[in-house]
């Protein structure tokens, strides 16, 4: 094994449990800091030899107390799977119960309709901006590409030239969360956009390096997330789908759960086995579980409608409310 990492009296453990997490590829960029938390908090609690015991738990948890219920279910998570590694080598080791963890209340995921999309993206065609600044193509053409495929935004900011396979409508998605990477296919009209927005570009004078971002900033770099994000919350408040400063409303992150949900609606209409599609899905989003994936298949009028219609196929219960002639 490598030089540990941290220095509490489980520092080997810990060292070992995050060099196999990252081999699995499940550690990300702020997982290091949760680990350093950790090893600090034992450092101070644990005297070599000492299991981790309920009492333990108890302090940890009122040690993260103050932190935002997001940050706080990061950390009683990433402590648990560590408990639950460290019994098999000392069964002393307390497991947390789930009761432990904070309870995460996740606002409900907007489902965009079609003509809002429209509508969005005509207007981030008259975002202000320097005579023929590429600004409103940018973004036009970023938000399109999240409504069509459901990519994460970081996903789509990060691609580059080399990323994008116009002649067999794929985009290469490299190294995104928990590093994975993966193929995603689009839809002829998607890489029509695409295309007409990279000669946009080319046009304006941006590098065609392959290795050059496809959304590039005026500087002719990789957009920033808090720009995007500052403009796309100018769109849709000017628009009226999102009230002021401090109110929720859509995302542009909900442009993923809306392409989730009309991807099922579109399979309840084909009549398509979901058990065998969803994990299709799941692929296709990048996810690392089915379970994943049912976060973003919310219920829509549409989709109760279809499951409605299949239920009554099945079932052969009259759709029109109309008397069984058999009379049963």
């Amino acid at each position: 094994m490598s030089t540990c990492l941290f220095r509490s009296p489980l520092a080997e453990r810990l060292s070992a449990f995050f060099e196999m997490r990252h081999a699995l590829g499940r550690c990300i960029k702020s997982d290091y800091t949760l680990f350093r938390c950790i090893d600090r908090f034992l450092s101070k609690t644990l005297k070599p030899g000492q299991p981790i015991t309920r009492r333990v738990v108890v302090q940890w948890v009122k040690e993260i107390e103050p932190l935002s219920v997001g940050s706080r279910i990061n950390r009683m998570c990433l402590f648990r799977q560590f408990c639950l590694y460290l019994n098999h080598f000392d069964p002393r080791t307390y497991l947390l119960h789930q009761s432990f963890l904070p309870k995460r209340i996740r606002p409900a995921p907007y489902i965009y309709t079609l003509e809002q999309v429209q509508a969005i993206l005509v207007a981030a065609r008259q975002i202000s901006g320097p005579p023929n600044s590429l600004h409103p193509a940018v973004m036009a053409t970023l938000l399109g590409l999240l409504y069509a495929t459901g990519l994460r935004v970081g996903e789509a900011r990060k691609l580059t030239l080399a990323d994008v396979d116009l002649e067999n409508h794929v985009l290469h998605v490299r190294e995104t969360k928990f590093k994975k990477s993966r193929d995603v296919p689009i839809s002829v009209s998607t890489s029509k956009a695409l295309s007409s927005f990279l000669r946009e570009r080319q046009d304006a004078g941006f590098s065609i390096n392959p290795a050059a971002p496809v959304f590039v900033s005026p500087t002719g770099r990789t957009y920033g997330p808090g720009r995007v994000c500052e403009l796309f919350l100018g769109i849709v408040r000017n628009l009226g789908f999102r009230g002021p400063v401090g109110e929720r409303g859509p995302r542009m992150h909900d442009f993923r759960h809306t392409f989730a949900v009309q991807r099922l609606a579109a399979w309840y209409k084909e009549g398509a086995d979901l058990s065998v599609k969803l994990p299709l899905l799941t692929t296709y989003l990048g996810h690392t579980s089915v379970v994943c994936t049912e976060v973003y298949l919310q219920a829509t009028a549409e989709l109760l409608e279809e499951a409605g219609k299949r239920f009554h196929q099945y079932s052969a219960i009259p759709l029109s409310g109309k008397e069984d002639p058999h009379g049963s």
